[in-house]
């Protein structure tokens, strides 16, 4: 994925001869196929429809980053997968056991990257042996709360308040925990649809009017991932308490958010070959009607 970020307050953007211009900048099509708005932007439905058909994504973020809407071609493609994908709904409590299983083994190797331990043996065996999603869920539920417990020990306590808070999130760390996982979530989707899924039909999460159930399977396997970024923002002092502003909850500042932009850039094409291998992995399962392993 060739992403480019724009994040620079009434930038006028347009489309000329498949280049796209930002005001005096200049960026050629063949270099992008996701374009991430994170200000206030002028962009005429035209040049839009322009990118889409040079096969241009646009992911578009909310003043407060707390809502993001994605814009792509309305050409399908891949119709065979989107049927496989249907008909292995009768997989799907193989699938859901994939992606919680190796999501707690991947927080438990994040953790014990700053000398915690966490025993996940209970955990699962208790999976292996679930018969139904809404177990899986809970037992990814009881996990989630005993990992975060002890993810918060790893910062100052005047960054958090010590327990995950979502809408709205009330400290620093959980705002960028909910900015990032929302980010990735719709990077992801923007794959899924690349690949030829359909994001919003998952396995362990179940579709839920505007939800990308999809996308939050395979959000699952990165979120250790998210929270080692973050961690790594707040360590290194790339963001501090001054950079979030507190307003109907915690978020990030425009000032803010335009410091950690390269730093998410060179995460995400870190973590993009990763995210594409398990896509692959799951297209293989279901075309193959198979495992994922």
């Amino acid at each position: 994925m060739k992403i480019a970020f724009i994040d620079k307050k009434e930038a006028k953007l347009s489309v000329e001869n498949e280049v796209l211009k930002v005001d005096l900048q200049k960026i050629p099509l063949r270099l992008i196929d996701t374009v991430v708005l994170g200000s206030l932007t002028y962009l005429n439905s035209r040049d839009m429809v322009k990118l889409t058909q040079s096969g241009v994504t646009l992911l578009m973020l909310s003043a407060k980053g707390d809502q993001m809407a994605i814009t792509h071609s309305a050409k399908s493609k891949n119709a065979e997968i989107k049927l496989a994908q249907f008909e292995a709904q009768s997989l799907a409590l193989s699938f859901a056991k994939y992606f919680v299983v190796h999501k707690l083994k991947r927080h438990v190797a994040h953790l014990s990257l700053h000398n915690k331990v966490l025993d996940i043996s209970e955990e699962i065996l208790k999976l292996e042996n679930a018969k139904n999603i809404e177990s899986l869920l809970g037992i990814e539920g009881s996990f989630a709360r005993k990992y975060f417990s002890s993810y918060f020990q790893l910062f100052s306590k005047r960054l958090h308040f010590g327990k995950r808070s979502k809408q709205p999130p009330l400290d620093p760390v959980n705002a960028m925990l909910s900015f990032f996982y929302m980010l990735t979530y719709n990077l992801i989707s923007i794959r899924l649809i690349s690949f030829g899924f359909e994001p919003s039909i998952g396995f362990l999460h179940q579709p839920f009017r505007s939800h990308n159930a999809l996308s939050s399977d395979f959000m699952e396997l990165f979120r250790a991932d998210v929270n080692e970024f973050v961690w790594s923002l707040f360590h290194e002092k790339k963001l501090e308490s001054s950079d979030f502003t507190k307003k109907n909850g915690v978020y990030l500042k425009y000032e803010g958010r335009k410091k950690i932009w390269v730093d998410f850039k060179a995460f995400h094409q870190a973590l993009e070959p990763q995210i594409d291998a398990e896509i692959t992995k799951l297209r293989l399962a279901i075309l193959e009607k198979g495992a994922l392993c």
